[in-house]
């Protein structure tokens, strides 16, 4: 009897910790843009496109790219390349559209090829300070590191306000 009761007892303390450790954790859908590293919030990403035909339209800045019909939804689609270092993307094979989501409004955003998805121990993850010299700064919400490489977690909102008040 004592045996069954501490066997329940351990599986019951196993599971707290197992749950606990995933509440430590992050999930980020790394990309690359430059060979540069990238996260997002997995909570965020609605879903991953091959490229597809890109829709341009006049007078907007230069790093919308244009839009995509997206079963039967248009969604805006955002060039990061072009806005953090002012050079053209090309698309490659290995290139994606990662679509975001915010309210129920979606936009996309074109990177050079989609890594994995991450799980990062928040104790892992570092916050930036508003004065780095990158100058796409303001986007990045954390830097966390993986298998060797540093990665720049961007700030979810900000890409969303960013897009939206220079559509």
């Amino acid at each position: 009897m004592d045996q069954e009761k501490y066997a329940l007892s351990l599986a019951e303390r196993t599971k707290a910790e197992a749950e606990n450790e995933i509440g430590d954790l992050e999930q980020f859908l790394t990309f690359t843009i430059d060979k540069e590293y990238f996260g997002l919030p997995l909570l965020h990403v609605h879903e991953i496109l091959k490229p597809v035909m890109i829709t341009r339209i006049p007078n907007v800045e230069e790093y919308i790219l244009g839009v995509i019909n997206l079963r039967g939804e248009i969604i805006p689609i955002v060039d990061l390349k072009k806005r953090f270092h002012q050079i053209d993307s090309e698309i490659f094979p290995i290139s994606r559209i990662i679509v975001i989501m915010l309210n129920e409004k979606r936009c996309g955003i074109l990177v050079d090829e989609v890594k994995q998805v991450v799980k990062i121990q928040k104790a892992m993850i570092s916050s930036t300070v508003d004065d780095l010299s990158l100058n796409y700064s303001k986007m990045v919400e954390s830097v966390s590191r993986f298998e060797g490489n540093l990665i720049l977690n961007l700030d979810f909102s900000q890409i969303v306000e960013f897009i939206s008040v220079n559509k």
